[in-house]
């Protein structure tokens, strides 16, 4: 078997997705030195693609790139807390409705089942209804006249 062969059987593991660590390290490193055969030139422009040379990385990225993640933390957790505020309102305001609601049902069922009252009266003898409503009416009549007498001697002494 030869080199180009092998190099083939390796493609063919690594494009199946079968291929380990050691298999790929020794594709990549055939692809980067120049003995590679003219076959299998448009292989190693992919590979060569995939692993580039050295890059350097630029001063301060790394500071650059905590100060966006913790700035995207702080983001996040003000957005849950506004989702949070929110939830909690759609969940009060349903309770509120089912509340609502249950009321006026309440009400609606005590009034078409209350006892209807008739018209009836509270005295059997008119004679003794007509003095109840006369002592009534006798009773609230000097409680009124009190009150009346007690307001005009508060006005004739704030008056002197």
């Amino acid at each position: 078997m030869t080199k180009t062969e092998d190099i083939r059987r390796l493609l063919d593991r690594y494009y199946d997705g079968q291929a380990t660590e050691e298999e790929e390290s020794t594709l990549f490193s055939c692809f980067r030195g120049d003995d590679t055969d003219a076959v299998l030139e448009e292989e190693r422009a992919f590979f060569t693609a995939l692993q580039p040379e050295e890059c350097p990385v630029p001063e301060g990225l790394e500071g650059r790139i905590s100060r966006q993640v913790s700035q995207w933390n702080t983001i996040e957790t003000g957005t849950l807390r506004t989702a949070r505020h929110s939830n909690l309102r759609w969940i009060v305001g349903i309770a509120a409705s089912f509340l609502l609601l249950f009321a006026a049902s309440a009400i609606v069922y005590q009034r078409e089942h209350a006892p209807v009252q008739s018209g009836q009266d509270t005295y059997a003898n008119t004679k003794d209804a007509y003095a109840e409503t006369s002592r009534a009416l006798m009773k609230f009549s000097k409680t009124l006249n009190r009150g009346i007498k007690a307001t005009e001697d508060i006005t004739k002494k704030t008056s002197d």
